[in-house]
């Protein structure tokens, strides 16, 4: 969702398991929504601003209440960083077996560019079928 924000106020700081968090109230179309940060001078929400980003609806024994939580771009998750990585090896990994066929002579020479490339993305592929 995206969505202008009309209002952020700082309501309190405390500890979790992720150390010590900020917690903010975020009002935006005349919704109020609880954002927690782990820094005091947050970036996120902005008052102003237009911000894409997640709503989720909880529950506790005073009742329901809205949590905020901004869409990050692309790189920030350990694992989308290790599957980059893995994929950058497959480059390597395939131009190697291009080079095996060859010495094999399953595979002539000239044809090793688009032969590697369609096993580098068999691989890219496969990662993909497997994130599903």
């Amino acid at each position: 969702m995206k969505a202008k924000i009309t209002n952020v106020t700082f309501k309190k700081e405390y500890e979790s398991k992720f150390g010590t968090m900020y917690g903010f109230n975020v009002e935006y179309d005349g919704k109020s929504a609880y954002y927690s940060s782990k820094k005091k001078d947050q970036n996120k929400f902005v008052k102003g601003q237009e911000v894409e980003f997640t709503e989720e609806k909880r529950k506790n024994d005073k009742g329901e209440y809205l949590i905020v939580k901004p869409i990050y771009e692309g790189g920030n998750s350990n694992f989308g960083r290790q599957l980059k990585r893995e994929q950058s090896k497959y480059s390597g990994f395939a131009v190697s077996y291009v080079k095996d066929l060859i010495i094999a002579g399953k595979l002539e020479m000239k044809d090793w560019e688009s032969a590697s490339k369609k096993i580098c993305m068999f691989m890219v592929n496969l990662d993909k079928e497997i994130e599903k």
